[in-house]
């Protein structure tokens, strides 16, 4: 008998870890929609549509829980609870020109965005309150951010990658002759990784720049916007394709979802990671 209730406790055991592994997620965007693709068993669902718009960038709150994103063709910032067990529906955020990347900073409860043809990054807090204009640079596009050194990074449509200290208003070029539809930092690495759109190249550089290389080449060119960099692991879109990329131990490349619309952003969310402010 006590051998019977413990085989029942390790198999509970068993399938609740299963279960755990059900929450990993890719959440992307399509013109107008919003979907997930649960990793384990491959199975897509629809999360919000009639968005009536391309949805360029996604980013995600593990504190609160909100999935942030912005309608580039309806000017504004908008907000969904992830994951519910109702429906799912969108909040306003705040009004933003033609916003084209994203990004929060869970540590303050910020929202970082770029408005590509008024060539200007704002900011507000989660409920939209408080905006206020960041800084003015050339035609704005992608946009990621350095949480430990407070530095904001950002490229433009003049083939550069910059950074602005949020502390202290210093700006500094990272890269030149690039451009860059997609960036993302792997903090315990100190690595920047960007996608290039020209080439369709996925290249990576220490965060001042240095030791630039190229990780892997997507053989697409002007089809790689999004990309969600969670570690050691770097997913990305090409086309209508999303890449997983695996930089440690050594460089690996796998196709995990391939869907019938060309893919314009892409978040890895980790049911498990309760951490605020690090992901991976």
């Amino acid at each position: 008998m006590k051998y019977s209730i413990c085989v029942f406790i390790e198999l509970l055991i068993f399938v609740c870890f299963f279960g755990r592994g059900l929450q990993n997620k890719i959440i992307f965007s399509i013109h107008g929609s919003i979907k997930e693709r649960n990793l384990l068993n491959g199975v897509v669902s629809t999360l919000v549509s009639n968005l009536q718009s391309n949805i360029y960038s996604l980013d995600y709150d593990y504190k609160t829980g909100y999935v942030f994103f912005l309608r580039h063709n309806k000017n504004d910032i908008r907000r969904f609870r992830y994951p519910s067990d109702t429906a799912y529906s969108t909040q306003f955020v705040a009004a933003a020109r033609e916003p084209i990347a994203l990004v929060i900073d869970p540590l303050l409860n910020h929202v970082y965005w770029t408005e590509i043809y008024q060539q200007k990054i704002y900011r507000c807090n989660f409920d939209g309150t408080d905006k206020i204009l960041i800084l003015q640079d050339d035609q704005l596009y992608a946009i990621t951010l350095d949480y430990v050194n407070s530095w904001l990074y950002y490229s433009t449509k003049t083939n550069k990658i910059r950074r602005y200290r949020l502390t202290s208003g210093e700006k500094q070029t990272v890269k030149e002759s690039v451009d860059v539809t997609g960036l993302g930092i792997d903090a315990d690495k100190n690595r920047l990784y960007w996608m290039e759109y020209q080439k369709g190249d996925l290249e990576s550089s220490d965060l001042n720049g240095a030791n630039a290389i190229k990780v892997v080449s997507t053989n697409k060119t002007r089809t790689n916007i999004g990309i969600n960099v969670y570690g050691s692991k770097i997913y990305c879109s090409s086309g209508n394709q999303i890449l997983k990329v695996t930089v440690s131990p050594i460089t690996m490349t796998e196709v995990v979802h391939t869907d019938t619309a060309g893919i314009n952003s892409v978040l890895f969310y980790d049911g498990k990671n309760k951490r605020i402010g690090k992901k991976g």
